[in-house]
């Protein structure tokens, strides 16, 4: 179903988009639509995500072990000191990370949009690593806040900024404007996007059972389907 996009998001300044992202939008898309075209377009894609996503565990690794021998080396000279210590390690870890989850969300809508796609794009949002870091940090703090006073904002808002990052990136927007867009986008198909969830989650379990050997196959493919939603609901301007 094509029509306009009722939460248009401000104009941005990127470049004019490609043809690619003409694509109509269809903010009533189905669970089952959106599986099935994914899982066509995992075709071909699985080396690049693989090796995005090693590269993303490899960074996070490195990350932790540095944190993990820092925090060791201040333990034995303050005790006191360490616990600050990890605590600055923990927003250092997540501050390289943001940019490189935001990749993964990337490859992913652009592989959604027929877009090129390879394994170091990953790394093309460290321009955005401030923004990305805070926009991270604000979704963590409201959720947290939501989940303490109700539990069901929480809940809410969880699902509700799950694509906040990629808006980030994708429409140059600002922080509070890619919280907002995502809100707001997924509102109006919030059961959906969770049941979408709820679903990945139970196909990553029963995928991960031999030996995580499905993972091969579910994990890119799931990453597609979150980037058929993305380019469903708000298109894709970054070529």
């Amino acid at each position: 179903m094509s029509q306009t996009n009722p939460y248009e998001v401000p104009s941005s300044n990127l470049d004019q988009p490609s043809a690619a992202s003409s694509r109509p939008l269809n903010p009533n898309w189905e669970i089952g639509a959106v599986l099935s075209e994914a899982w066509a377009l995992s075709n071909g894609f699985k080396a690049s995500f693989w090796g995005a996503f090693l590269l993303y565990m490899g960074v996070a690794m490195l990350l932790g072990i540095a944190a993990g021998i820092l925090t060791g080396v201040m333990a034995s000279i303050s005790p006191s000191s360490s616990v600050v210590m990890a605590v600055l390690l923990q927003f250092v870890q997540l501050i390289i990370t943001a940019p490189l989850t935001a990749g993964l969300f990337m490859i992913s809508i652009k592989r959604a949009q027929g877009l090129p796609v390879n394994a170091f794009m990953i790394f093309s949002y460290f321009p955005k690593t401030l923004p990305l870091f805070l926009t991270y940090l604000l979704v963590m703090l409201f959720v947290v806040i939501g989940l303490v006073l109700l539990v069901i904002p929480g809940i809410y808002l969880i699902v509700a900024y799950a694509l906040a990052l990629p808006l980030l990136v994708d429409k140059n927007l600002s922080i509070w404007q890619a919280l907002e867009t995502s809100r707001k986008g997924i509102s109006a198909c919030w059961f959906r996007f969770f049941g979408l969830g709820l679903l990945s989650v139970l196909i990553m379990m029963i995928s991960a059972i031999p030996l995580g050997i499905g993972l091969i196959w579910t994990l890119p493919w799931l990453y597609i389907a979150l980037g058929v939603v993305y380019r469903d609901l708000f298109g894709v301007s970054s070529t």
